[in-house]
């Protein structure tokens, strides 16, 4: 029997799209909906479901029998109710290698888009204000201290980047070991208010957990330097955008760059977009094309691979689902 696979609209590349047409039965939804969702792969009796932004409830996995895989375009799975998906004996999987160039790439941009004021000193000279060079000294970020906070591929990319900007590099993660943070020429912490009076730049690249949970708030901003700036490319609520603009606003800090935001999208009044030191993107910066088409094809393929009975690496839930194999 042939199995068949439910993508979403806006769905994933055409490479990914092709490999599965070629292998399984395709229909594609034109939503997100929970309700949409639902119909969808009851009506075609969908043993997968491959998201990049829809949420994947208990709801859905209660009322959905035959769903056997669900593939998440990307890394985070905050948009799905894993441990109700163990429960119901379905496997989640994730692409973790396709877009940690692209995000360490975007935080290299945003600390020398910060560093230099890039946005203001645009629009500076756009409003004939070229006097704006005399007034206004931006930085250089050579032998700056950065802060990573979250050493996974992300943030060893980024060390690795930053490193040949000659930055000293601080590693915050309790799950890797100071030796493997020495490899990568990172010096471990183990606490990171006791470091943030010395940090120049601090970049999240931290899973949304009960414990990350506004990782940063009033405490961590009074920390900071004045000439400080912090960027956020994890998730949006690892910062909690209170402190964040009470921070900026009464200049605690110098600057942040978000890629995350705590809702998102976020409302058209939020008071953030008002403030000159603040860059904004959209949660793409591990979206560029090359990425996009690696994410696409790599989670198109593991979900082939789970739907054909083969065991994905990628598996979130492998040991308690208990079909680990050679896999560690």
């Amino acid at each position: 029997m042939t199995k068949t696979v439910l993508l979403i609209e806006p769905t994933i590349r055409p490479i990914g799209v092709d490999y599965l047409t070629n292998n399984f039965n395709v229909v594609v939804a034109p939503n997100g909906l929970e309700e949409t969702i639902i119909e969808y792969i009851n009506e075609h009796k969908a043993h997968a479901v491959i998201i990049r932004t829809e949420k994947i409830t208990k709801n859905i996995l209660e009322q959905c029998p035959t769903l056997e895989v669900i593939g998440m375009h990307g890394v985070g799975l905050d948009t799905i109710d894993v441990p109700s998906a163990t429960e119901h004996g379905v496997m989640v999987l994730n692409a973790p290698f396709s877009n940690y160039t692209s995000v360490a790439e975007h935080s290299i941009m945003s600390i020398l888009a910060l560093s230099r004021d890039l946005r203001v000193s645009d629009q500076k000279v756009r409003n004939n204000e070229w006097n704006h060079r005399e007034v206004y000294f931006p930085m250089e970020i050579n032998a700056k201290t950065l802060l990573i906070v979250g050493m996974g591929r992300v943030g060893q990319d980024l060390a690795k980047k930053a490193k040949a900007f000659n930055m000293n590099v601080l590693g915050f993660d309790p799950f890797l070991s100071e030796s493997e943070m020495k490899l990568h020429g990172v010096v471990k912490i183990d606490n990171v208010n006791l470091h943030l009076p010395q940090c120049d730049f601090i970049s999240l690249h931290a899973p949304l957990t009960k414990s990350t949970y506004h990782l940063f708030s009033y405490e961590q901003f009074d920390l900071m330097k004045e000439s400080s700036f912090i960027i956020n490319l994890g998730r949006g609520s690892l910062i909690n955008e209170e402190a964040l603009l009470d921070a900026l606003v009464h200049k605690k800090i110098a600057g942040a760059a978000l890629d995350v935001l705590e809702q998102e999208p976020p409302n058209s009044d939020n008071p953030l977009f008002k403030l000159e030191n603040v860059i904004l993107t959209p949660h793409f910066g591990g979206d560029t094309l090359e990425a996009k088409d690696r994410c696409s094809e790599s989670i198109a393929k593991e979900v082939g691979l789970a739907l054909q009975g083969q065991t994905s690496r990628n598996l979130v839930n492998l040991q308690v689902l208990g079909i680990a194999r050679a896999f560690k």
